[in-house]
C-alpha cells in the first residue's frame, strides 16, 4: 500500500504546504473578537487544531468526483482546481484493519482521536466519493512527495466537438429568450436567455456520458457576461472536465510529466 500512488484533487496549488498558517489571513478584529470569546490564545489553539486535522487520499476516480461534487454542492465551479498524485513515505506507520470514515458532522477527521500512538495512516471506506473504495486519512508526515497538474486539462479549440458547440452558443445569442412554461410561469420566474439555456443544454449532453454519480453533479459555471469575450471557453471546460473520466490515461501522462515535489 505504501508503494502505491494516491490521489487528492484541491483548490490549492502546493498542497499540502507545510508552512501553512490557519490564521494568517485573520484581521486583527478577527483575533480579539475570538480572544474575547474563548480567552487569551484562542487563535493559538484553534490554528493548532487546524493543522492537526488529517489529510484525505484516496483512489484517482475519487480525486475526480471530489471535483465534480465541490463545483456542484460547494458553488465551486469558478474555481481553479489541481489534481495531486501522493507518495507515501515507506517508513509511515499505518493503523491496523480498514475502518468507517472517521470525520466528525463537519468533515473533519483527528488521527489521534483513532489511532495509536505514532500511527499517522488510517484506511476507511469512502461513502461519500467513489464509494466502497479506500481512502486514507493521513497526518503530513506521511506524505513524501507529490505531483501535482491543474484541471482540466487543456484542450485543443479546434477540437471538433468544441467548433460544434461554439456556434450552437454563436447562435443562442440572436435567439429570443426562453420563455417559463406552466407552473414555473404562474410562479413568476423570469425568461431565460437563448444563450443560457443552449449552455444547459450542453452541459446536459455531455453528462449523459459520464458514470451516474458524476453526471449529475456536472456543474461547469457557464458565464454568460464572458461568453462575447471567450466563446470557445465553455465548450473547452466541458469537454475538458469530461476527460477526466473518459480518456484518464490522459491525466496520467499529464501527471508523469510533472516533476515530484518532496513535502
Amino acid at each position: 500500500m505504501l508503494a502505491s500512488y494516491w490521489y487528492h484533487s484541491s483548490t490549492h496549488e502546493n498542497w499540502p504546504e507545510r508552512d501553512f498558517d490557519p490564521a494568517g489571513k485573520f484581521t486583527d478584529d478577527t483575533r480579539r473578537r475570538m480572544e474575547s470569546m474563548a480567552g487569551p490564545g484562542s487563535v493559538e489553539r484553534w490554528a493548532a487544531r487546524q493543522k492537526d486535522k488529517a489529510l484525505h487520499i484516496g483512489t484517482y476516480e475519487a480525486a475526480i468526483e471530489n471535483i465534480f461534487r465541490r463545483m456542484d454542492d460547494q458553488s465551486g465551479s469558478s474555481e481553479q482546481f489541481f489534481l495531486h498524485r501522493v507518495k507515501l513515505r515507506p517508513d509511515s506507520v499505518i493503523q491496523a484493519g480498514v475502518h468507517k470514515e472517521p470525520t466528525n458532522f463537519v468533515g473533519d477527521a483527528y488521527l489521534a482521536e483513532v489511532c495509536g500512538q505514532g500511527v499517522n495512516v488510517y484506511r476507511y471506506v469512502n461513502v461519500h466519493e467513489d464509494p466502497s473504495g479506500v481512502s486514507l486519512a493521513v497526518n503530513a508526515t506521511a506524505i513524501h512527495a507529490v505531483q501535482s497538474i491543474p484541471i482540466p486539462l487543456p484542450v485543443d479549440g479546434a477540437h471538433p466537438w468544441i467548433v460544434d458547440a461554439t456556434a450552437r452558443l454563436t447562435d443562442a445569442c440572436s435567439m429570443p429568450p426562453v420563455q417559463p412554461r406552466g407552473i414555473l410561469r404562474k410562479i413568476g420566474v423570469k425568461p431565460t436567455s437563448a444563450l443560457a439555456s443552449e449552455a444547459r443544454e450542453l452541459e446536459k449532453e455531455v453528462a449523459s456520458s459520464l458514470p451516474f454519480t458524476s453526471r449529475t453533479r456536472l456543474d461547469a459555471g457557464f458565464d454568460e457576461a464572458a461568453f462575447a469575450a471567450s466563446p470557445t471557453a465553455f465548450p473547452a471546460k466541458l469537454l475538458g472536465l469530461t476527460r477526466l473520466v473518459s480518456d484518464f490515461q490522459a491525466v496520467l501522462d499529464a501527471l508523469d510529466s510533472q516533476p515530484w515535489r518532496v513535502v
